[in-house]
């Protein structure tokens, strides 16, 4: 059934929570901006612990086009854009690692598309479309029936029902998205129906999205001291998802669930580069001009800022790959007046990487030129003209062979247990008693082919008919020479004959996780709330190949995990909360492989070879939290909230560094000539680290079709100066001040949204050649509008990032840094993002 939206905003507080609370009753859809701000407002009111939701507005309509999106609008949630689109969630400084997010309450097994990404728990909200969310939850605080592996806090993604909804409920959207990075505009199409027959206990509700992008990124991008240049990322995303939901409720106390879905993209990929090397690096015997941290002598040198160019280097880099994850759960419930008991079965698989990666270097091998780089104003700018750039055509290509040409697959696969079961009693305040119990089977593995070529297959091809104009390159108004990235891939498809696995870079970790729990929860006239104990146990093995044997290495721990939360009505529109309570994320997979990884080899840059060494041993995360906050619910559709947190994280992982020459590295590949030595970095358990912040929320209906709902948190998130390479006692993925400013109108016809988001600066971090360093402050200026042409059909525009605010990233090692990028201030990559604007037309009856 649906109701006005006026009856929705109408409504107490308490009927609200009570109608979404009880079972086998049609739940009030909610509709409308208004609507969703006050159910997401209740969610919060009456929840027992600290927990902020988002609710869909609609059918198929959640706040934005990206779920990671929406969430960056909670106060003490900040996101991080992979290529312009938000990729992963960090919760109150923790880090994107240490967030979990479940769909439905299981994990959802993910890979990465990109070559370079490595193998993490943590979830790719690309990959999931907001067509099929109903709502979200956001735990902040820890309660012994969530998963464990929320450190910063943990995600409940929720799908829809199909006795739920109306019977014939359906739901049909189309959109153009254009982006002004590539100048292009492309279709999606979504679409749901819900059926359920006239008895009302049997449903099925089916789903599909279709999207399309022609995404490119421009930017700089600096490996000093070798040389910088302007840079291009053109891909070609295919995103599309199919689910079903049957639902069958055979008598009023049971209730079988069936949800299956499937999640892909093809996501093929070229990067393109004209790098311009120094002439004045240690080896060459050009003058630098200008330096950073230093004037180029003694001990504190600091790193060449400005100064003469060498030579001009053309490279691109065609790429083929994929991502695709597959869910299937099986959920039984089952209540009477005393007990209710919850089973849920299921498993997810994911498989993805880049299937195909092939690299063409500059035919000339470097062709010299007279000219200049200048990096002193916080820029890459060179005196080489776009003009020049434009017209440099190496006139062959040699294509990179053996290691260089290969594919870099991935699995992640889960199969779990857990059953539920929750008792109705009455011991003084204790009104249910709660136990669980689950178990999970993963797998997670990461490979590299190399393909193998016809012999006497010739490596260089002429770039005469190749050439496909010019593609935008550079943070700047520059352009480099497009060569036919298809035909490049179909020469060297020719002439593979076969492939051959790199066995030092298979990695394998096989994990079987045990939990158990129990919780209480009491009431009483005006304290509410629940306690309880979480055991979990963890089984890990390695597997690798050494000397071209397979072999293993095995671990294992477990940690007891209590909690408490408690809400205290102070009045009838005031609320104390207070939480207290142990959490704990496992270590990241690529983290625990512990073969040998070599990294930076062959790459044509010298002496930037990592030898990365890995350790199943890695003791999980683990933070003792405890929260205090104050909550004034002005109205039913209006608060203001004050929350204090503080976490105790230890275990980080660390990596211990040190440099070793090439006869110390067992390495069995093939270095160049200019390739002497090596950094060996080796993964441990590290310091222990203080998150400690403050969250004010303020939300407010003002009566009249506006409102406003206004966020800011300020984190300080301290660790040892040691816990990381680049020596900074912040952690990762932590801004110090973050806000979001929301406004929105709504009549009977039309309603719109802007937000600002805004987070400061932040640390990146990543082994290997990419390192650490700080990006600079952020913010995204987003609008959403809708106009109901009719009371089924709506007109819908969305913009993101209106402003177009560009990623800047600079080196910010907290030592004296001498010639290398990784130095305090040095610009070390920027990239410019696109502004997004998707119009469409959707239908529901």
């Amino acid at each position: 059934m649906s109701t006005a939206l006026g009856g929705v905003i109408a409504l107490p507080a308490t009927a609200i929570a009570q109608e979404a609370t009880a079972d086998n009753v049609e739940v009030i859809q909610v509709k409308g901006l208004r609507a969703s701000a006050a159910e997401n407002l209740n969610q919060k009111r009456f929840s027992d612990s600290i927990v902020d939701a988002i609710t869909a507005e609609d059918i198929g309509k959640f706040p934005d086009k990206n779920v990671a999106e929406s969430l960056q609008r909670i106060s003490g949630v900040t996101i991080q854009r992979q290529f312009g689109e938000g990729a992963g969630v960090s919760i109150r400084g923790a880090g994107l690692d240490l967030t979990l997010t479940t769909l439905n309450g299981q994990n959802v097994a993910s890979t990465g598309w990109f070559v370079l990404e490595p193998a993490k728990r943590s979830f790719n909200y690309e990959l999931l479309p907001s067509e099929l969310v109903g709502n979200l939850e956001v735990y902040k605080s820890t309660q012994a029936d969530l998963a464990e592996g929320g450190v910063g806090g943990t995600v409940v993604v929720n799908t829809r029902k199909p006795l739920s909804l109306d019977a014939n409920t359906f739901y049909g959207s189309v959109e153009a998205q254009y982006q002004t990075d590539s100048g292009e505009t492309d279709p999606q199409l979504s679409g749901m129906y819900s059926w359920k027959n006239d008895e009302e206990n049997f449903g099925v509700l089916v789903s599909a999205v279709m999207q399309q992008r022609s995404l490119q990124r421009q930017g700089n991008e600096a490996f000093w001291e070798w040389g910088a240049g302007p840079v291009a990322f053109e891909q070609e995303r295919e995103r599309q998802a199919l689910s079903a939901t049957l639902q069958y409720a055979p008598s009023a106390n049971l209730d079988f669930v069936l949800n299956v879905m499937d999640m892909q993209m093809d996501a093929n990929n070229t990067n393109y580069a004209l790098w311009l090397t120094q002439a004045d690096t240690t080896w060459g015997v050009g003058t630098t001009t200008a330096w950073i941290g230093g004037d180029g002598s003694g001990a504190d040198a600091g790193v060449q800022a400005a100064g003469p160019l060498n030579v001009l280097y053309y490279q691109a880099r065609p790429r083929e790959a994929t991502m695709k994850s597959d869910v299937i759960d099986l959920t039984m419930n089952y209540s009477t007046d005393d007990y209710s008991i919850k089973l849920q079965v299921g498993d997810t698989g994911s498989s993805g990487g880049t299937d195909f990666e092939m690299v063409v270097d500059d035919g000339t091998g470097g062709t010299p030129v007279n000219g200049t780089y200048d990096f002193t104003n916080g820029h890459q700018t060179w005196s080489y003209t776009s003009e020049q750039m434009a017209a440099y055509d190496p006139g062959s290509l040699a294509m990179g062979t053996g290691s260089a040409f290969n594919k870099t697959p991935k699995t992640d696969d889960e199969t779990y247990a857990q059953v539920d079961v929750e008792f109705n009693v009455e011991y003084g305040p204790i009104n249910s008693i709660k136990t669980g119990f689950k178990y999970s089977d993963h797998n997670t593995t990461s490979r590299q082919f190399f393909f193998d070529q016809v012999d006497g297959f010739n490596n260089v091809i002429s770039t005469s008919g190749l050439g496909q104009g010019t593609v935008d390159v550079g943070a700047g108004d520059y352009q480099i020479m497009k060569f036919d990235a298809d035909a490049l891939k179909d020469w060297a498809k020719a002439s593979i004959v076969g492939e051959t696995e790199s066995l030092g870079s298979y990695s394998e970790i096989q994990e079987d996780n045990l939990a158990a729990y129990v919780m209480a929860t009491y009431q009483s006239e005006h304290i509410r709330g629940n306690f309880g104990l979480r055991y979990v146990s963890t089984d890990a093995t390695s597997i690798y190949y050494l000397d071209d044997q397979k072999t293993s290495t095995d671990a294992s721990y477990s940690e007891f995990l209590p909690s408490f939360n408690m809400a205290m009505d102070l009045a009838d529109d005031v609320i104390l909360r207070v939480s207290a309570g142990r959490a704990m994320a496992r270590p990241q997979y690529v983290d625990m492989y512990v073969n040998p990884s070599p990294i930076g080899v062959n790459d044509d840059t010298p002496n930037n070879q990592y030898w990365v060494v890995g350790n199943v041993g890695l003791k999980p995360f683990i933070a003792d939290q405890f929260d205090l906050g104050l909550e004034w619910y002005f109205d039913a559709s209006s608060m203001v909230s004050a929350t204090w947190f503080k976490k105790d994280v230890k275990n980080f992982v660390t990596i211990s560094e040190y440099s070793a020459t090439n006869a110390e590295v067992p390495f069995q590949g093939t270095l160049r000539p200019d390739e002497q030595g090596w950094t060996v970095q080796e993964k441990d358990n590290g310091k222990s680290a203080e998150i400690e912040g403050l969250e004010l929320q303020y939300q407010q209906d003002f009566d009249n079709g506006f409102g406003a709902i206004v966020n800011y948190t300020y984190t300080d998130a301290r660790a040892d100066e040691m816990t990381f390479t680049d020596m900074n006692a912040v952690l990762s993925d932590s801004s110090r001040h973050s806000y979001n400013v929301s406004g929105y109108y709504e009549d009977e016809r039309f309603q719109v949204r802007v937000s600002y988001n805004w987070r400061s600066e932040y640390m990146l971090r990543e082994s290997g050649s990419y390192g650490n360093r700080l990006h600079d402050a952020f913010g995204s200026l987003d609008l959403s509008a809708v106009y109901h042409l009719t009371d089924s059909i709506d007109l819908k525009l969305d913009a993101n990032n209106l402003l177009e605010e560009s990623s800047v990233q600079t080196g910010n090692n907290n030592f004296q840094t001498n010639y290398s990028g990784f130095a305090r201030g040095f610009p070390l990559y920027e990239y410019e993002m696109a502004r997004r604007i998707t119009f469409g037309a959707s239908v529901r009856f």
